[in-house]
């Protein structure tokens, strides 16, 4: 999908409408089925759910605090597979035009200048009866570039580390600048 396939007022109001039957349904298969980006699912369910727009230029910030969160699952994507690893972020380094995050049970090499937006997310499961809470990142064509999701005792994250998430998610957000 590129920019140019941003949703309608319409197309938005379906977006939440789909949502509202089912709060279960994943976002990259809503921007399927309505023709549109998964950011601008994202976009949409703004303020429907507890998302949260973080402000540009936090990726490093963002990143560098992760690790205090504990152990996530990582989901990444193309068109036709996805990748799930669960561990935790650290071993940040630069190389060119990467930033990388290499542990012993993450290795991760991202072309950051390419992340446009990041959101904190807080959304039902689609394969469980509980909230999830992640962390989404969405390049310059408004497709998922990575998401990273709380895990640490999941289903049961632990109440402090949602609480952390919280506070990260509202000192990054755009609306504290």
């Amino acid at each position: 999908m590129d920019a140019a396939s941003e949703p309608t007022v319409d197309v938005t109001v379906s977006i939440r409408d789909y949502f509202l039957k089912d709060r279960s349904r994943m976002t990259m298969m809503a921007a399927r089925k309505f023709g549109v980006t998964e950011k601008a699912v994202v976009d949409a369910l703004v303020g429907q759910w507890p998302i949260v727009r973080l402000r540009d230029g936090v990726f490093r910030e963002l990143l560098e605090a992760l690790p205090a969160l504990g152990t996530m699952r990582v989901f990444v994507r193309s068109r036709a597979a996805v990748i799930e690893s669960v561990g935790t972020f650290g071993g940040f380094s630069d190389a060119g035009p990467f930033f990388n995050v290499q542990t012993d049970t993450l290795d991760m090499h991202i072309l950051h200048e390419e992340i446009a937006d990041i959101f904190a997310v807080e959304k039902w499961g689609h394969d469980t009866t509980t909230a999830t809470y992640s962390f989404q990142f969405f390049d310059r064509s408004g497709d998922a570039a990575f998401k990273a999701f709380l895990w640490e005792s999941f289903p049961d994250v632990p109440k402090a580390t949602i609480e952390a998430f919280h506070a990260l998610a509202k000192r990054l957000s755009a609306e504290a600048e």
